[in-house]
C-alpha cells in the first residue's frame, strides 16, 4: 500500500509558495554541499596521487642508482633474495634523501618481516622516531600494501598526518662474493618506506573548500533572493485561479480565467477550469429553468384542479350532472397530466443514477410498432398514422418496456406538432450488419434551426410561449430527453432533422439480433 507524501504542520501551515520556495531552496543548498564536497574530495584525490607517484619516481631514481650488473634481476630472483644488512641499508638512507627535493621526506628502510634497519635520522627504535607513521608493520599487511601498489594515510605521534608508500628495493651487498656462474649473488632485498606530510596539500584543500564554502553562501543567498519571487510569478496563474474560484464560489459564474497562451500544465489547467465553470454554468442555468418549468408545468394543472374543486365546493354546477361531470372530467385529465409529469421525471432520475438498466432480449419489431400505433390511436384528431416494417426485418435486442416509452414519447410529440391533415409514418429498414434503421417521419410545423440542436435538452421546448396546436394539449419537454437516454443505454443513436413547414424525421438506430439477422441474410436451399 503507498502511503501519500505529507508536509510537516509547521510546512503545511505555510502558503504553497513559500513551501515551494522552501523546499527548492534546501534542495538547491543540499546539491551544492554535494558539489562541494565531491570536488575538494576529489581535488584531494588528486592532490595525493600525485604526491604519492613523485615519491615512487624517487624511490626509482635511487634504486637505478644501486644496481651494479648489467642484466636487472627478475622478481623471481629477487624473491631468492636474503634481507639486507643494517649496515647496507643505513648507506641507502642518503641515496634515497638526495632525490628529496623539499627536503622534508622521512625515509626507512625495512626487513620484509617489518624490522626496522635504518632511518634518515640514524635512530631505528619505532617508539623514539617522531616522522614514522603510525602503521602496524607486520609481515601479512606489508606484503598486502606491495600488492595493492597504493599509498597510505597515518599520522605521526604528534598527531601530522602522512602519506606513506611502501616499495620494494634492492641493493648489492660488496661482503657478498660472487662466482661467473652467480653474477648476482652480493644483492639483497629490503622494503623502503616513505613518508611525507600533507600540510601543502591540507593547506591547498582547505583553501579550495573555504573557497567553495563563501561561493556556495553567496549562490544561496541569490538563491534566496530571487527563489520567492520568481515562484510568486510562476504561480500568478494559481493566484488568479485562487481568486477567480473565490468569486465562483460566490455564485458569479460568468467569470472566467485569462488562458495563458503556453501549453503547459497551467495553461492546460487555466482551459479545464474555464471548460469546467462553463458547463457549471449551464448546469445552474438548467437546474433553474428545470425548477422554473416543474413549478410551471406543476402549477398549471393545480390550478385547474383548485378551481374545478373550489366550483364544487361552492355548488357552481346548481345541481347539473353534466356540468359536475364536466368539472370532474377536467380533474382528472389534470390529474393525469401531473402523473405523467412525475413518471417522467423518476423515469430521468432512474437513468441518471444508473438504476434504470435495459433487460434485454429479443424484440419483433412489427408486434411493437403496431402495439405503439394501437395506444395512439385515441390522441389522433384527423392526422394519419401508418408504417412500413418489412416482413423480413430482423428482431431487435432491447427492453421491449423501454423502446415502447421510446416510441410512444416520439410518437406522441410529432402528434402534437402535426396538424388534422398530416400524417405520421413509421418505416424500418436494416443497417449495415448490426444495426435497424427506425424512422418517425411527420408533416408537422417542423422545428426552427436555432431550436434543433437543443430538443433533446429537458423541458427544452421550442415556443417559448408554450404554444401547441390547439388541437393537442402541451407537454412537459421530457420526451426526447428520456428517449435518447434509453436509446444511448441500449448502445444505440438517435438523431433528429427538420424543415420547419415541412415536417420532422426522427431517427433512431438500434442493435439487431445477430442470430435472426444472420438467419435473414441466409440464402434459402433449392430443391432438387
Amino acid at each position: 500500500m503507498s502511503r501519500r507524501f505529507t508536509f510537516p504542520p509547521l510546512l503545511a501551515s505555510l502558503p504553497i509558495r513559500w513551501r515551494l520556495a522552501l523546499v527548492s531552496f534546501g534542495l538547491f543548498a543540499v546539491l551544492l554541499t554535494a558539489l562541494g564536497i565531491i570536488i575538494s574530495t576529489t581535488e584531494e584525490k588528486i592532490l595525493l596521487a600525485n604526491q604519492a607517484n613523485i615519491l615512487s619516481q624517487e624511490t626509482s631514481l635511487a634504486q637505478s642508482q644501486l644496481i651494479v650488473t648489467k642484466t636487472a634481476p627478475t622478481q623471481s630472483q629477487i624473491i631468492s633474495f636474503s634481507s639486507m644488512r643494517k649496515e647496507v641499508a643505513v648507506s641507502i638512507v642518503p641515496i634515497v634523501k638526495g632525490f628529496d627535493q623539499n627536503q622534508n621526506m622521512s625515509v626507512a628502510v625495512l626487513t620484509p618481516e617489518g624490522e626496522v634497519l635504518a632511518t634518515n635520522t640514524g635512530n631505528t627504535s619505532i617508539s623514539k622516531y617522531r616522522a614514522l607513521p603510525a602503521i602496524p608493520l607486520t609481515r601479512s599487511f606489508l606484503q598486502q600494501w606491495l600488492a595493492e601498489k597504493s599509498y597510505k594515510l597515518a599520522n605521526d605521534d604528534q598527531g601530522q598526518r602522512q602519506l606513506v608508500i611502501l616499495q620494494q628495493i634492492i641493493i648489492w651487498d660488496k661482503t657478498v662474493k660472487t662466482t661467473p656462474d652467480n653474477d648476482i649473488a652480493g644483492y639483497k632485498k629490503g622494503l623502503l618506506l616513505l613518508s611525507i606530510p600533507t600540510t601543502t596539500i591540507d593547506q591547498a584543500i582547505s583553501i579550495t573548500q573555504l573557497t567553495l564554502a563563501l561561493g556556495i553562501f553567496i549562490v544561496l543567498c541569490i538563491a534566496a533572493a530571487l527563489t520567492l519571487p520568481l515562484i510568486s510569478v510562476a504561480l500568478r496563474p494559481l493566484r488568479e485561479l485562487e481568486r477567480v474560484s473565490s468569486l465562483i464560489a460566490m455564485g458569479t459564474l460568468s467569470l472566467r480565467l485569462a488562458e495563458p497562451p503556453t501549453q503547459d500544465e497551467i495553461g492546460r489547467m487555466a482551459r479545464a477550469f474555464n471548460s469546467m465553470v462553463a458547463r457549471l454554468e449551464a448546469t445552474f442555468a438548467r437546474q433553474k429553468r428545470f425548477v422554473a418549468d416543474v413549478s410551471h408545468e406543476l402549477r398549471t394543472p393545480l390550478t385547474g384542479l383548485g378551481g374545478s374543486l373550489e366550483m364544487l365546493l361552492i355548488r357552481a354546477d346548481n345541481g347539473d350532472e353534466e356540468t359536475r361531470h364536466h368539472l370532474l372530467n377536467g380533474m382528472y385529465r389534470e390529474v393525469e397530466r401531473m402523473q405523467r409529469l412525475v413518471t417522467e421525471l423518476l423515469a430521468l432520475t432512474r437513468l441518471d443514477e444508473g438504476y434504470m438498466k435495459p433487460q434485454i432480449d429479443t424484440v419483433p419489431l412489427a408486434p411493437l410498432v403496431t402495439e405503439v400505433c394501437e395506444q395512439v390511436q385515441e390522441l389522433l384528431c384527423g392526422q394519419e398514422l401508418s408504417s412500413q416494417i418489412p416482413a423480413d426485418l430482423p428482431a431487435l435486442r432491447a427492453d421491449i418496456g423501454q423502446l415502447r416509452r421510446v416510441l410512444l414519447n416520439i410518437v406522441e410529440n410529432a402528434l402534437k406538432f402535426t396538424p388534422p391533415t398530416g400524417c405520421i409514418t413509421i418505416v424500418a429498414s436494416r443497417e449495415g450488419t448490426e444495426h435497424i434503421r427506425l424512422e418517425i417521419q411527420d408533416t408537422g410545423i417542423g422545428i426552427l434551426p436555432k431550436d434543433l440542436p437543443h430538443v433533446f435538452d429537458r423541458f427544452y421546448r421550442a415556443d417559448p410561449a408554450r404554444t401547441r396546436l390547439s388541437q393537442q394539449i402541451g407537454g412537459n419537454g421530457l420526451g426526447l430527453s428520456i428517449a435518447k437516454d434509453i436509446v444511448e443505454a441500449h448502445r444505440g443513436k438517435i438523431a433528429i432533422r427538420s424543415t420547419p413547414g415541412e415536417g420532422t424525421i426522427v431517427t433512431l438506430w438500434l442493435l439487431a439480433d445477430a442470430g435472426d439477422m444472420l438467419s435473414k441474410h441466409s440464402p434459402t436451399p433449392k430443391g432438387n
